[in-house]
């Protein structure tokens, strides 16, 4: 849906009540943000992000939205005004969302840097003040672990591996072999080689325990302050699933901590800059992440950034199979190639 009148109607069926006190001659306009988020603003001052799940009925992994929304309702009392991240806005008749489909939060006013954005470098202030944020929402999954957390060890390397095998099977079954092809053949035996390494370290690992993280904590997912540039909030849980506090940890740092040039590598000491606050604020708050050391943390997390570079390498080459005209180009498989491979040799033996 497109219309933004369907979208007036939506909300003016919905939340009446929001806009009751503004005077009726006061235009609301309507502003699309992304695929799933509008603006909803008055010159009064009021707005709200009217946000679209993303299906009618459950979210990427199987929950359903009222799980999300309480989720973060959930979150929200833990961090106690001192975070803020998007809560639901009840309908006139009570309901949390509109058919499943649509649900209404306060517009959390703030900055937010993109993802693309390899300009402004995050410093030391910056650094502390995110792993602050981090580390309390952290520390909400483990105090909650009974209801968002699991034993299961992820399976993601042994998937991994077996679609690597698979493609490159493919590829030397056809009669031509284009130039996608023949850079993804060369690529596989170092990309193999790093998984099942991975896949070793896993599987001697103490660490098997899952949470249900937010798996996207980049820039364009966190709200900064407009005047004190601290970190003020979360956006976008829509993609909660279970998985490690590396895995979070690892595209934060990934995102946050890149070099000017090139940007396939993560500033390590920028990295520990975040770590050692990190460990700090978790050892000293309510929940213990770990009995791990600074330095095992570090390598977890180098083991995850490898990780999530290979899982990128083959979603690109999934894209020029399936998607072709979403296909990012040699050049994308090339940099997240060159990504594992950096980190394998460098940061990982730091």
């Amino acid at each position: 849906m497109e219309n933004i009148e369907d979208f007036e109607n939506i909300i003016s069926l919905n939340w009446p009540h929001l806009f009751s006190t503004i005077d009726p001659n006061t235009s609301i306009t309507i502003t699309k943000l992304s695929t799933r988020n509008w603006l909803i603003s008055s010159v009064d001052g009021l707005s709200y992000i009217l946000k679209s799940a993303s299906s009618s009925s459950t979210l990427n992994n199987g929950l359903n939205l009222d799980f999300e929304l309480k989720y973060l309702i959930d979150l929200n009392k833990y961090l106690s005004n001192e975070y803020r991240v998007p809560i639901p806005i009840l309908t006139i008749n009570g309901e949390k969302h509109v058919n499943e489909k649509y649900w209404l939060y306060e517009y959390i006013d703030g900055k937010v840097y993109s993802d693309n954005d390899v300009t402004h470098l995050f410093d030391e202030k910056e650094l502390i003040s995110l792993a602050k944020l981090i580390s309390k929402y952290h520390q909400f999954l483990i105090t909650h672990s009974q209801t968002l957390s699991t034993n299961k060890k992820t399976t993601t390397r042994e998937h991994l591996i077996n679609e690597l095998k698979q493609s490159t099977e493919l590829i030397t079954n056809r009669d031509g072999i284009d130039l996608v092809n023949q850079y993804y053949l060369g690529c596989y035996p170092l990309l193999k080689r790093l998984l099942e390494e991975s896949l070793s370290r896993q599987e001697k690992s103490s660490i098997i325990r899952s949470y249900l993280i937010h798996r996207n904590l980049r820039p364009s997912k966190i709200i900064w302050s407009k005047t004190t540039n601290e970190v003020i909030g979360i956006l976008d849980f829509e993609n909660i699933n279970y998985d490690t506090l590396w895995r979070d940890l690892a595209v934060c740092l990934s995102t946050f901590c890149t070099s000017s040039s090139p940007s396939i590598i993560t500033d390590v000491d920028r990295m520990r800059i975040f770590i050692q606050e990190y460990m700090k604020q978790m050892s000293g708050g309510i929940a213990k992440v770990s009995s791990q050391t600074e330095q095992e943390v570090f390598h977890l997390i180098v083991d995850e950034i490898i990780l999530c570079a290979c899982e990128d390498f083959t979603f690109i080459y999934w894209q020029y199979i399936h998607q072709n005209e979403k296909f990012q180009g040699i050049k994308a498989l090339e940099f997240y190639y060159k990504r594992a491979l950096w980190h394998a040799e460098h940061a990982i033996k730091k």
